[in-house]
């Protein structure tokens, strides 16, 4: 059976993910020369890019012998899933407003978005979805939800809950000055995010930059997601 080297131990979810290779019969070493290969969180340190045996990461850029779990279909779908999840969760603790009955806008209709809509329809009906696509706005409306382009969010706001999904700039000054008062606006886009912190500061603007929810909320279930992932990739690629 294959050894493995885990030198992250910034990353919570790499506690997990090496108890998970290990019940699955990985081994894991305490010496990078007696490993097969090398488990690293996301966002690893660059150094231990270098090491010199096949390396697991996230959100690093892929070579020979560098493999990214999060660019993996099914490790990006379950991981939508769980950062949804936290982001009701924080949403819930950081407004003063119940999400039930609640008016909500979600920019953007991937992963995330498509789970957020799922996640959100037991509380209200009153959803709003702002995307681009065509074939994404028949698909949002045929779960219930409004539908409206990003020109719109410069319409006065009547949202009490906005989760942004977009990792460009969406909130700007206009859209942020647009926003009901009091409104809670959760940004969970990849950097560099999708609103402009500096006018959100300085509007007074109930914000959140919500990156790496997973890793936060529910460290285990990301941390076994990546193990599962890692072994689909090992398995594909014959190491």
């Amino acid at each position: 059976m294959l050894r493995f080297y885990s030198p992250d131990n910034t990353d919570k979810r790499m506690i997990y993910a090496k108890t998970a290779l290990e019940k699955s019969g990985y081994i894991c070493v305490e010496k990078e020369e007696n490993a097969s290969f090398i488990l690293l969180g996301v966002n690893p340190d660059e150094k231990l890019l270098s090491l010199k045996k096949p390396i697991f990461a996230g959100n690093v850029k892929e070579a020979k012998g560098i493999f990214d779990y999060t660019k993996n279909e099914a490790f990006a779908l379950k991981n939508a899933y769980l950062t949804a999840e936290a982001a009701l969760s924080l949403a819930i603790k950081s407004s003063p407003l119940s999400l039930i009955n609640s008016s909500v806008l979600i920019c953007g209709f991937g992963r995330i978005g498509k789970a957020l809509l799922r996640y959100l329809e037991p509380f209200t009906r009153d959803i709003t979805i702002c995307l681009r696509n065509e074939n994404a706005a028949a698909a949002a409306k045929s779960e219930g939800a409004r539908v409206i382009g990003f020109n719109e969010l410069k319409n006065k706001g009547l949202y009490h809950f906005v989760f942004n999904t977009v990792p460009h700039p969406v909130f700007n000054e206009e859209e942020l000055k647009a926003l009901k008062k009091g409104a809670l606006l959760i940004d969970l886009a990849s950097f560099p995010g999708g609103v402009d912190e500096h006018y959100a500061k300085k509007l007074d603007i109930n914000y959140i930059s919500a990156r790496g929810l997973p890793g936060k909320y529910s460290p285990q279930s990301a941390g076994e997601i990546v193990a599962q992932t890692v072994i689909n990739i090992i398995n594909k690629e014959g190491l």
